[in-house]
């Protein structure tokens, strides 16, 4: 039989129901003590087990990462081709949810821990399809990436025109980008990336794995929505090579994590839109920003 324990705890009632000559109110709460240690150090352990889980599948991504940027056919060197491809396009979309696994896991790491740690009978294995539906919404916008790849690919081999407005093209991502930093919507998206607690309590709707699943491809589609421009930048001006890459992955940990975020998300605005007017003025500076490789 469990033990319990009484405490006291004071509540706060409005004056008129307060009994005479009396400031507050008392009431007893019991609570099962056996059963509290029962549950609540397994609970501990098992989000341990996710952290590490978690910190674990970061690391091979960024060493399955590394390799394909010393693969001779890295996405990294080969962004665009002639036309898309089914194969192109799977091995793609493979590699890119391999770098965003490396570089937004860590950012996104607080609500897969929140989520685990919020009840007893959230069980380790749903974070599973937690973060399956994050990255599946990374996937969806690596699809899309890929298309306007390709389609930008196709006008650039088919007119010299196009081609040689390239530096452009790079200059006004960078502007776009930029002015994205500055905008409602961006803040909007980053206010939920960066408080994973009212992310939970407003769209929780279950312990189940499709309810994992749903709410992770959710908090993903909300991270789209906030670094999108960001890897725009990647893709097109930074060729996705590694520096960038790192660049990136440090702007996203400080946006979403750190408490000067949201004014660091406006101090990135300002340099790409410092950057972006470099660029125009000295169109030459495109190719050292993808580190010699052309598009």
């Amino acid at each position: 039989m469990s033990s319990w324990r009484i405490r006291s705890t004071p509540l706060l009632v409005p004056a008129e129901k307060r009994a005479p000559g009396s400031s507050e109110h008392w009431a007893i709460q019991f609570e099962p003590i056996s059963r509290l240690n029962k549950v609540r150090l397994p609970a501990d352990r098992a989000t341990a087990l996710v952290g590490v889980s978690l910190a674990a599948v970061t690391v091979a991504a960024w060493v399955a990462f590394l390799a394909q940027t010393a693969s001779p056919s890295s996405m990294a060197v080969d962004t665009m081709s002639a036309g898309p491809d089914l194969v192109g396009a799977t091995g793609f979309i493979g590699a890119w949810v391999v770098m965003m696994a490396a570089m937004m896991l860590p950012s996104a790491a607080p609500l897969v821990l929140l989520y685990r740690a919020a009840g007893s009978d959230v069980r380790a294995a749903n974070t599973v399809p937690l973060v399956a539906g994050y990255l599946l919404a990374w996937a969806v916008f690596g699809a899309f990436v890929y298309a306007a790849q390709q389609a930008l690919g196709v006008a650039i081999h088919s007119s010299s025109t196009l081609s040689d407005a390239r530096p452009y093209a790079v200059a006004g991502t960078l502007a776009i980008a930029g002015i994205y930093q500055f905008t409602p919507l961006k803040h909007a998206c980053l206010r939920q990336c960066r408080s994973p607690l009212g992310f939970l309590m407003h769209r929780w709707r279950g312990t189940g794995a499709f309810n994992a699943l749903r709410l992770g491809a959710e908090h993903g589609v909300y991270c789209v929505g906030c670094c999108w421009g960001l890897m725009a930048v990647l893709v097109v001006a930074g060729a996705m090579s590694l520096i960038w890459v790192v660049l990136i992955a440090l702007i996203v940990f400080v946006e979403k994590l750190m408490p000067f975020g949201e004014r660091g998300a406006q101090v990135t605005g300002a340099g790409l839109g410092l950057l972006a007017a470099l660029v125009a003025v000295h169109p030459d500076l495109w190719m050292l920003l993808r580190g010699g490789i052309g598009i």
